[in-house]
């Protein structure tokens, strides 16, 4: 076995006298080419042994200075230079990189024969920079709503393919994996903060978000994800991940990206054994039923009755109205005027009703319902998206002082309002029995 020197072995002594060992008791040979040694003799492994501890001690002293000078660089604030995509490191900072990356064909000039040569700035070529499609990728993670739906459209939108490339996209190769996507959209250099020591000390894997050194606004001026931007990127990665995949299926229509009742996963519990429910479904030659077990329904809870989701969204929905009316301290008096209702609305909601309840789910039907939500809506002049929208919990809640402004919500809206009220559902006896909430 010919080695260059004692260093390219090992880097400690112990496994230095192991590997030694190993080759003397295989019959093997061990030669250093800078070092005459018989390795058979007791001078020859004390020399081995001496080189060795040198070695080792070099070894030390280089990831010594390795980490005092990556400890300077932390408290100077300076940037790594490994920047994530979307930026350069330049002179310790993080800058947006506007470099031209690629164009398409629809925006190339008609004049695109001409532009050639070394005499043409890249500037000064129509095309899409680095910047811009982070921003696309950024806004078509908010518009889908999930990772694998804004990859779907970015990769069908430029032709992408599977690549070659790294995880954390230092390599500026234009391709993303579902796990490399979700750990860019929350680096917090995107949010105009510097991050260290994000992985172990072995670099073997990621620390969790909460454990990660932060130095808070290093480039606010250079910023691709506002503020209120980061916040509704980290409540849909946390929903998500409590929903599942099963949750965002085919839509029913353009507005929706979630399943309809999606919302109700991890917050269904029985009343008599408070463990989580379970998602059943029954099939009949008309329609598909889906309903909420208690997991030990006939395993020592006597729980036995099923509830169907949307006899628990009625439940829900009147548990709302009666939370708003209670924190709104309403008297009688105002409670009869939101309780009255035109006969118009009144038809609209008939006819609601019954097509949920008698329906199949057909795209034209599902189409025909969303219009009717959209008429009760306007009937009573309410925007579900506009009044809740940047709402607290407890504002959300006291808007919600009639049924239609709930039941008006889309699938999307569900998702994202429901899960920021509600705690738990607990069920009982074929009913929903009662709703904790987190106001």
């Amino acid at each position: 076995m010919i080695v260059t020197r004692v260093d390219r072995i090992a880097r400690s002594l112990p496994k230095l006298r192991q590997v030694i060992d190993v080759f003397s008791k295989s019959g093997v040979n061990l030669v250093f080419l800078d070092q005459s040694m018989d390795l058979s003799s007791p001078q020859g492994k004390l020399m081995a042994n001496m080189l060795g501890s040198l070695a080792e001690w070099e070894i030390d002293m280089l990831s010594d200075r390795v980490r005092h000078g990556k400890e300077h660089h932390r408290k100077e604030g300076k940037a790594c230079e490994a920047a994530p995509w979307g930026y350069l490191a330049i002179n310790g900072k993080y800058v947006l990189d506007r470099s031209p990356y690629l164009c398409l064909l629809e925006d190339r000039p008609l004049n695109y024969l001409e532009l050639t040569g070394d005499n043409v700035s890249l500037e000064k070529l129509p095309g899409r920079t680095v910047f811009e499609l982070s921003r696309e990728l950024i806004s078509a993670y908010l518009q889908q709503k999930s990772i694998r739906g804004a990859l779907r459209v970015i990769f069908a939108k430029y032709g992408i393919q599977r690549t070659s490339a790294k995880i954390n996209s230092h390599d500026k190769v234009f391709h993303w994996t579902q796990r490399g996507f979700s750990l860019w959209l929350i680096n917090p250099v995107l949010c105009g903060h510097t991050a260290y020591l994000k992985e172990d000390q072995n670099k073997l894997y990621l620390k969790n978000p909460e454990d990660w050194r932060i130095l808070r606004n290093t480039h606010p001026d250079q910023r691709l994800i506002t503020d209120e931007e980061a916040s509704e990127i980290q409540y849909l990665l946390d929903v998500n991940k409590k929903l599942g995949s099963g949750a965002l299926g085919r839509k029913a229509d353009n507005s929706n990206h979630y399943r309809e009742y999606a919302y109700q996963s991890g917050l269904v519990y029985c009343g008599e054994c408070k463990a989580k429910c379970t998602v059943k479904s029954q099939a009949t030659q008309k329609k598909k039923y889906s309903y909420y077990a208690c997991r030990h329904s006939g395993l020592g809870c006597n729980n036995r009755k099923n509830v169907k989701r949307q006899d628990i969204e009625a439940g829900l929905i009147k548990a709302l109205v009666q939370k708003s009316k209670s924190l709104a301290g309403r008297d009688s008096n105002d409670s009869e005027n939101s309780d009255s209702k035109s006969e118009r609305v009144l038809k609209l909601q008939e006819k609601l009703k019954w097509l949920e309840e008698n329906s199949d789910e057909e795209p034209e039907l599902e189409k025909y319902k969303l219009k009717l939500r959209k008429q009760i809506e306007e009937e009573f002049n309410s925007s579900v998206s506009s009044s809740v929208k940047n709402r607290t919990a407890e504002e959300i809640i006291r808007l919600g002082n009639n049924l239609p402004f709930w039941q008006t919500f889309s699938n999307d809206d569900k998702v994202d309002v429901y899960p920021r009220l509600i705690s738990k559902i607990f069920i009982r006896h074929g009913e929903v029995e009662s709703v904790i909430f987190k106001v």
